[in-house]
This record gives structure tokens, sequence and C-alpha cells, in this order.
């Protein structure tokens, strides 16, 4: 299953195993996250404050177009993956105010609490970040997750590519460990914002099952998503699908973020 990481500058890059990488990673000074629907409609609250901004000349024109053509394809990406259903509850219910955006963080040394290790494959972790792990491993084993995906430092690939490693491999000092349930653990960071590190044994949410097999789905180019353009001719997507109630839902996503 292919899933979207988007940055807040609207950067995306994607990957055909999302199981190896947590929430948030980071790229250089880039950060990108995991596209949901809450971070979806805090994307959108942005691009309302660009439109604004272009509105009132604090932005070129030129600039709230790549904008919009970048958002453009994370909104068609969403609309096929979540559905209009679930992306206008999210936009209803986030208070966009209390969300965290993904942040990006200084590289810190990581400091080992045992001999260096020799394999490129293998992370050293200090001894806090084994204890963070052991005071919430009784929890986290009873709603289904293991010792490995709690521990495990080594991978087939170099971190943090491999899917094998372990939550205490992201832990860094500093971190605090907050909510646990069945599908992620929460990482608190030093500046108090929050990542998550999802469970690789059980379905996320975002996951789509038709039958027995995860359906497979592409991302779609901003140049073929017409079907779904928030900021384009309404009357030109509606002669494109259904008639119908789907009309009304639609518009309530679209009618603030017209072109200024």
């Amino acid at each position: 299953m292919t899933m979207l990481f988007v940055a807040t500058s609207l950067a995306v890059w994607s990957t055909d195993e999302p199981e190896r990488f947590a929430r948030d990673f980071q790229i250089n000074d880039t950060v990108y996250r995991r596209l949901d629907p809450d971070y979806y409609a805090w994307l959108r609250s942005r691009m309302l404050l660009a439109k604004t901004a272009a509105s009132a000349g604090q932005i070129s024109i030129e600039a709230f177009d790549d904008l919009r053509q970048r958002f453009n394809a994370i909104h068609s990406w969403a609309i096929e993956h979540f559905g209009e259903p679930v992306l206008l509850a999210a936009v209803r219910s986030l208070d966009v105010r209390q969300y965290g955006p993904p942040v990006p963080e200084p590289e810190q040394p990581r400091q080992a609490s045992a001999p260096a290790c020799t394999d490129r494959n293998s992370v050293a972790v200090s001894a806090d970040s084994v204890a963070l792990v052991d005071e919430i491993r009784e929890r986290a084993i009873a709603l289904g997750w293991t010792h490995e995906s709690l521990y495990r430092v080594d991978g087939s690939m170099r971190f943090p590519l491999g899917r094998e490693y372990g939550l205490v491999s992201y832990l860094k000092p500093g971190d605090r460990i907050g909510e646990v349930t069945t599908h992620s653990i929460e990482i608190i960071l030093p500046n108090n914002v929050t990542q998550r590190f999802y469970n690789p044994n059980v379905d996320q949410p975002w996951i789509k099952r038709h039958g027995p097999q995860i359906v497979k789905r592409t991302v779609h180019d901003s140049n073929t998503a017409e079907n779904f353009q928030l900021f384009r001719d309404h009357r030109r997507w509606r002669s494109l699908n259904r008639a119908g109630q789907g009309h009304e839902d639609r518009a309530r996503l679209t009618r603030q973020c017209g072109s200024p």
C-alpha cells in the first residue's frame, strides 16, 4: 500500500513500505508526517490562511498558485484513500490551534549504554531510553506489542529504514513516553512536540481492506486529479461527478478555498 508523507511546506514523499517509518521522520531540515485526516485538516487550514495572505498582497499570486497546485494533489490522494465523509468530519472537529505540526529537530548524538555497536545496521541506545520502555513494557505487551517491537535495535536495513527496529531505537535524550495504545505509542519530544511509533504487528486505521487483501492504490498526479480540485471552477468538477448530496459535501470543503 502506498502511503503519502507531507511536510508543512507541502513537499511530499511516498513509499510502498510505510510500516518501515514512524509517523514523523526527518530528511535534512525537512520533517515529513504520515498524512492522516487530522493532518489534512490542519494543512487545509493553512491554505485558507495562504489564500487570505495572497488576497491582501502579503504573498504573490504565483506563490499561492504553487501552494494551491501542491495541495490539490494532496487533496486528491486524501479523497481517494480516506473518503470525503472522513475528511469532512476532521475539518469540522479539529482544533487547529491545539494541533501540533511536525517540527524539525536538531541532530543529537546518541549516548551508548554499552560498547559502541560495530554493526552498521544496529543502533546504540542509552540506558535512559531502555528504562523508559521498561516502564510501559507490561502495559504495551498486554495491548498486543511484542518484545521485539519495543526493544529491537538492529534490522535488515540501515536505521531508520529497517522495519524491524523497535521503539527504543527511536528514543533520544530528553524524550518521554505518553499514551500507549494497541496501534501506537506516543513519544513526547523535549519541546513537547508529539510523535507516534506505530505497532508493526497490527492493522492501522488508515489501511483499507477488500476481502482478505489490502487494496493497493496509487498517488494521483496533480495533472490527473481533476475530479476533486479544491481550487478549480466548481462547475467543472461537478460535471465530472455524480449528482446528489455529495455535491453539497464537496462544496463545504471548497467554498472558502477559491483563487484570491
